[in-house]
């Protein structure tokens, strides 16, 4: 998720510092999380859907969802057929809600950012939104997502546009491009995240299929 210092669970969020307090406060929050981003008019699980059905068809795929939170966007994929797919997050409390769905095969405790316990190329797709963003998930995240993804496989995410810019997103994923890691198939121009509630904040989509 994305926002600024007001008053609202979002202020506690960017105002934590460090993980454990970060894991703290989305387990508090996550049983209100659905009904208030519903309220701030949050729409990027949503609209990574559209992605998703765009860039992965086949709905056999095995897909990540890294940064899963209660599970809104694999419940929207669920609806169009998509079955095997796998959620992980940093808050046990937030994944508990996301069992709820019933949209995944699996749901597990990980933090992005550090290994991953995965198999090397295990899954056909990764998606994220929400967690590229204000003292969240770093941009070195793209290294281990990138190892437990098929080559040929498609990576789609969200970055806020403010941390794409200034907080080396930019750099780091253009070098990746570079060596050849992954090539670049779609990237959106800046959207907003809230229609309501933090209407100025904005976020770039990106489509990069893996080598």
């Amino acid at each position: 998720m994305t926002g600024k210092e007001s008053d609202n669970p979002l202020a506690s969020i960017y105002e934590t510092g460090d993980e454990a307090a970060l894991e703290t406060e989305y387990d508090k929050w996550s049983v209100s999380y659905d009904a208030d981003t519903a309220g701030s008019g949050y729409r990027l699980p949503f609209l990574l859907t559209g992605f998703v059905a765009r860039h992965i068809p086949s709905t056999e795929a095995e897909i990540l969802d890294a940064g899963a939170g209660t599970g809104l966007g694999g419940e929207s994929l669920a609806v169009l057929g998509y079955r095997n797919l796998t959620g992980i997050d940093l808050s046990r409390e937030m994944l508990d809600q996301a069992a709820k769905t019933e949209a995944y095969r699996d749901l597990i405790q990980m933090k992005l950012g550090s290994a991953l316990a995965f198999d090397d190329r295990q899954f056909d797709g990764v998606i994220s939104t929400g967690v590229f963003t204000e003292g969240h998930a770093p941009a070195s995240s793209f290294d281990e997502l990138l190892r437990i993804t098929r080559p040929g496989g498609h990576m789609i995410f969200s970055v806020r546009d403010d941390i794409y810019w200034e907080r080396g997103f930019k750099e780091k994923q253009d070098s990746l491009a570079d060596a050849g890691k992954w090539k670049l198939v779609e990237q959106s121009e800046a959207v907003r995240a809230y229609t309501i509630g933090e209407p100025h904040l904005r976020v770039i989509f990106f489509v990069y299929q893996v080598a």
